[in-house]
C-alpha cells in the first residue's frame, strides 16, 4: 500500500491537504468494493463528509474485527479512537495516542484496512476543513459507533468462548444493526439536510422517522446474503428465537453437515422457514427505505442515486435469495450479476426524479419475489 502514498507524494508528514484528500479518495477504493460507487456519485461537501465518515467507521470496524485482539483491548482502542472526535479540534495528541495503541503486527501489514488505520493522522484532520454543520454529525456517529462496537466485541468474545457468537432475540439483532448501520441512517439525514435548504424541519422530521430503518434495510439484507460465510467464523446473526420457532435448539444447527438422508427434506424446509422470516424483515425495512428516499427532494439527483443504488441492489438480492434455501444449495455465494448492477444504475439515472417510477419498480420487484416464493412452495 506504500505505492499509494508514493504515487500521490504523501509522506509521513502531511503538509499538502490536496495529497491527503487524494489518499482518502484512493484508499476508499481499496477498502470498499461497493460503497465507493455510491459515495463517488456525490459531489462537494456532502461527498467529502460521507467519504470521511465511511473511512472513520471502517477504521473502527477494522479494530472490532481483528481476530487477534482481546475484546478488552478493542474496548480501549475504540475508546481512544472515539476520544479523537470529542473535540471539534480533533487533537493531534489524541490521534497519535490511538495510532500508537494499534497492534504492532499491523505496521508490517500491506492490507488496505490496516494501512488506513495507520494513516488516521492523514484522514482525520480533513474533517476540520468542512463546515461544522457537516462535521458535527460525523463526529457524533463515530463516537456512537465506537461505543456500540466495543459493547458487541465484549459480548462476542464471551459467546465465542463457548463456541459460537449468536443473538438471542430480534431485539438483539435490531440493536446490533442499529450500531453498525442504523446510526448511519441518522447521519445521512443530518448531512442531507445540511446540504440543501429544500429539506426543512418538517421534511427532516419525516425522514428521521425512517432513517434508522433505512440503515437496517441494507444491514439485514447483508446478514441474509452473508449468513453462510459468517458461519465459517462461528458467527450467526439469525436470532435464536426465530430458529427455535422452526425446531432448531440453536441457530448454528442450521449449518450442520451431519444430517441423515431421511431427515434432509425436513431439515431443509425448517431452515428455509427460518431464513424466510429474516428475508421478510429485510423487505419490511426496504419498504421504509424506499419511503425515506422519496422524501429527498427530487431535484437532488445525486443524493437520490446514492440511496437508490444500494436499495435496489439489496432488493434484487432478496428476490434472488427467495426463501433463503438457495443460500445453502451451492458453495458459490448468491449475489446479483454485474449486468443487474448496470441495469439498476442505468434505470435509476433515467428515473430518479419520479416517485411513481420508484414506487412501481420497487413494488414490481417485491411482487416478483413473492410470486417466485409461492411458485417454489
Amino acid at each position: 500500500m506504500s505505492n499509494i502514498l508514493d504515487s500521490i507524494g504523501l509522506g509521513e508528514n502531511v503538509l499538502d491537504g490536496r495529497a491527503a484528500w487524494k489518499y482518502a479518495e484512493e484508499i476508499l477504493l481499496q477498502v470498499s468494493r461497493t460503497f465507493a460507487l455510491n459515495i463517488n456519485v456525490l459531489k462537494g461537501k456532502l461527498h467529502k463528509s460521507i467519504l470521511l465518515a465511511y473511512l472513520y467507521l471502517r477504521i473502527a470496524d477494522t479494530v472490532e474485527d481483528d481476530p487477534n485482539m482481546k475484546a478488552s483491548e478493542k474496548e480501549v482502542v475504540l475508546g481512544l479512537f472515539a476520544d479523537i472526535f470529542r473535540s471539534a479540534n480533533l487533537p493531534d495528541e489524541a490521534i497519535a495516542k490511538f495510532e500508537t495503541a494499534l497492534p504492532e503486527s499491523w505496521r508490517k501489514c500491506e492490507h488496505p484496512y490496516m494501512n488506513l488505520c495507520l494513516h488516521t493522522h492523514v484522514v482525520v484532520p480533513l474533517l476540520k476543513e468542512l463546515p461544522e454543520i457537516y462535521a458535527a454529525p460525523v463526529r457524533d456517529v463515530t463516537i456512537e459507533m465506537c461505543h456500540g462496537m466495543a459493547k458487541f466485541a465484549l459480548r462476542q468474545e464471551a459467546a465465542l468462548s463457548s463456541g459460537w457468537f449468536t443473538l438471542e432475540s430480534v431485539g438483539d439483532l435490531d440493536e446490533y444493526c442499529y450500531y453498525v448501520a442504523g446510526i448511519v441512517g441518522k447521519l445521512l439525514t443530518n448531512l442531507f439536510a445540511a446540504d440543501t435548504c429544500l429539506i426543512g424541519d418538517a421534511r427532516k422530521a419525516e425522514m428521521q422517522k425512517l432513517d434508522v430503518s433505512f440503515g437496517l434495510a441494507l444491514q439485514v439484507a447483508n446478514i441474509v446474503k452473508d449468513c453462510v460465510e459468517d458461519s465459517t467464523r462461528r458467527v450467526c446473526f439469525v436470532p435464536e428465537e426465530i430458529c427455535r420457532r422452526h425446531g432448531f435448539a440453536h441457530s448454528y444447527e442450521m449449518f450442520s453437515t451431519d444430517v441423515s438422508a431421511g431427515n434432509r427434506a425436513d431439515f431443509d424446509k425448517r431452515r428455509a422457514a427460518v431464513m424466510e422470516e429474516l428475508v421478510r424483515k429485510a423487505w419490511s425495512h426496504l419498504d421504509d427505505a424506499i419511503a425515506y428516499t422519496k422524501l429527498i427532494p427530487n431535484v437532488k439527483m445525486r443524493t437520490r442515486l446514492f440511496c437508490l443504488w444500494p436499495l435496489f441492489m439489496a432488493a434484487e438480492n432478496m428476490k434472488l435469495i427467495g426463501d433463503g434455501s438457495s443460500l445453502f444449495a451451492s458453495d458459490k455465494k448468491v449475489k446479483i450479476t454485474r449486468d443487474t448492477v448496470k441495469r439498476i444504475i442505468k434505470q435509476t439515472m433515467m428515473h430518479f426524479y419520479s416517485d411513481s417510477w420508484i414506487e412501481k419498480s420497487y413494488a414490481k420487484l417485491k411482487g416478483e419475489a413473492i410470486h417466485d416464493q409461492k411458485e417454489r412452495e
